[in-house]
């Protein structure tokens, strides 16, 4: 059987039990994986070169980060700061997806949704909202805000490579020129005409919810603000990595082992 073939029919059994998820997602990938080594369509390197991808450690880097702030209690010390400048649902809205959009920019689109979506529930069961009308946005301004910068979702540093293997590259926020309208766009959308097809349901009383058990209250206040100071810092060297001469995934990476020296 030709290669070709071979791969299309490892694709199509990769996106069958992606929308199946009979099983996990992770299982399925490696499954594909070690097919394409068993059938000859790729030696061992080939198929685990993009486990030792820079974007794979830049991404490891970032979620160590974030879910820093989170562990912390920083991330749900901000969801209280938002629920407190926003008194309607409305004004709910726009202030959280402009939060997750910017957040999502700097952190990455994936790792900013599962670190808020705790403290969006927290913050609706304190207000009274309801979950149903928070969530999507949340996750829409999330995807939105993934395409502020450079590290803010996987495609882009994607392209950055293949880029880079002729002598081309993208700024750090260069963007944000395109993404920074479309977040700016869809917020608007969600405030004037998608709210209404948002579901209405009651908020359901959930003993041990995943964000009562991240209520932090004996992590020191200094380990929460080293965590929004160590984000920062890295943010800073990765805007600078022209001046600096460090790689984005290095600075990723010291930020991370910085957090980890903490426990």
């Amino acid at each position: 059987m030709a290669t070709s073939t071979i791969t299309l029919l490892f694709l199509l059994f990769a996106v069958v039990m992606f929308v199946w998820e009979k099983l996990p997602l992770a299982v399925t990938a490696m499954i594909v994986c070690i097919g394409l080594i068993l059938t000859g369509v790729l030696s061992p390197k080939e198929a685990f070169l993009g486990f030792v991808d820079s974007n794979v450690i830049l991404f490891v880097g970032m979620f160590v980060i974030g879910g820093a702030l989170f562990e912390t209690g920083m991330a749900n010390k901000i969801g209280g700061l938002v629920s407190k400048f926003a008194k309607t649902e409305r004004q709910l809205t726009i202030v959280l997806m402009l939060t997750t959009g910017l957040m999502s920019g700097v952190l990455s689109n994936t790792g900013t949704a599962a670190i808020l979506i705790p403290v969006v529930v927290g913050i609706a069961t304190k207000s009274g909202f309801a979950r149903s009308r928070l969530l999507m946005p949340l996750v829409f301004a999330a995807a939105m805000g993934g395409n502020l910068s450079l590290i803010g979702a996987p495609g882009n540093l994607i392209a950055q490579g293949i880029l880079e293997q002729v002598n081309l590259r993208f700024g750090f926020f260069e963007y944000a020129q395109i993404g920074l309208p479309i977040l700016i766009v869809g917020i608007i959308y969600f405030v004037l005409i998608g709210y209404r097809f948002l579901p209405n349901t009651e908020n359901l009383s959930i003993e041990n919810s995943i964000y009562n058990k991240k209520e932090i209250t004996d992590i020191p206040t200094w380990k929460q603000w080293l965590s929004l100071v160590i984000l920062v810092g890295t943010l800073l060297a990765m805007v600078l990595e022209d001046v600096i001469g460090i790689k984005l995934y290095v600075s990723a990476c010291v930020g991370a082992l910085l957090l980890l020296l903490q426990e």
